[in-house]
C-alpha cells in the first residue's frame, strides 16, 4: 500500500497537485514558511553573524521551487529541491535555469550524501506520507543535515494525529500531526528554537478548528547528542 502510494505521487498525483494549485502558488509568491525563516536568518545574520552565502539548502516538496529561487536572491544560498512533479520540475527548470537545482524523488529517499546540507527545509509535505514510509523519511531529513544546522518544518500541526481522505485521490489520504515535535524526541538531538502557528489561510490567529491549524518550527541540530558534567 505504501509503495502504490508513493507510485501514485510520483506518476500523477504530484503532477495533479502541481496543476491544481498552480495559479494559487503563483499569485502568492512566497509560502508563509519561507518567510519566516527568512525573519529568522536575518536575526540570525544580524544578531550572531551567521554567514548564509554558499550555505547549502534542501527544500523538500519544493514544488518548481520559487521558495527556493527567493532565498538564493535574498541570501546568497545554494540552493537544492526536491519534488515528486515531473511538471513542476521542468517548469522550475525552465525559469529559473541553473540558479537552483531540483530533483525528482520523495522524502524516505533523498539521494544526497550524510550531512550535506546546512539547512533543511519541510515545505508542507509531511502530511502527505504514507505512515509506513514515516520513520524512513525522519531518519533521512535527519542524515543529510549536518550537525549544527537548522531544520525548518512547514505543516499542519493537529494536537493529534488526523487522518484525512483524499478527496482528489482515493489512494493518497492525509496525515495531519505535529510533525516538529518528532524531532524533539529521541534518537534525535534537535532543540526547538522557535514555533510560529497561523491558519491554513495564512493567518496569525488561533483557530479553534484543529485541521485549520498550521505551523512553522524552527529546530536546531545539536552538536552532541549526550552532555556530561564533571566534579571539579
Amino acid at each position: 500500500m505504501a509503495c502504490d502510494a508513493k507510485k501514485e505521487y510520483l506518476e500523477r498525483e504530484g503532477d495533479s497537485y502541481f496543476e491544481h494549485n498552480f495559479n494559487t502558488q503563483k499569485n502568492h509568491g512566497e509560502s508563509v514558511g519561507i518567510k519566516l525563516f527568512y525573519e529568522f536568518i536575518c536575526r540570525q545574520m544580524a544578531g550572531e553573524g551567521y554567514i548564509a552565502k554558499g550555505k547549502r539548502v534542501l527544500e523538500i516538496g519544493c514544488c518548481y521551487g520559487y521558495n527556493l529561487s527567493y532565498l538564493n536572491n535574498k541570501c546568497g544560498f545554494d540552493c537544492y529541491g526536491i519534488e515528486p512533479s515531473n511538471k513542476a520540475i521542468l517548469y522550475g527548470r525552465e525559469i529559473y535555469k541553473n540558479q537552483i537545482e531540483i530533483t525528482q524523488g520523495t522524502v524516505d529517499n533523498i539521494k544526497y550524501h550524510d550531512e550535506f546540507f546546512d539547512i533543511v527545509i519541510v515545505g508542507t509535505c509531511l502530511y502527505q506520507v504514507d505512515r509506513i514510509l514515516l520513520a524512513k523519511a525522519l531518519e533521512e531529513i535527519d542524515r543529510v543535515l549536518v550537525k549544527g544546522g537548522f531544520l525548518i518544518v512547514s505543516d499542519f500541526d493537529t494536537p493529534v494525529p488526523c487522518k484525512i481522505e483524499n478527496k482528489h485521490n482515493a489512494m493518497t489520504p492525509t496525515f495531519k500531526d505535529n510533525y516538529g515535535d518528532m524531532f524533539l524526541h529521541r534518537p534525535y538531538g534537535y532543540s526547538l528554537v522557535e514555533k510560529k502557528s497561523y491558519t491554513f489561510g495564512g493567518n496569525f490567529v488561533f483557530s479553534a478548528n484543529i485541521q485549520e491549524r498550521m505551523s512553522t518550527q524552527t529546530l536546531y541540530k545539536e552538536k552532541e547528542l549526550f552532555y556530561c558534567s564533571m566534579d571539579i
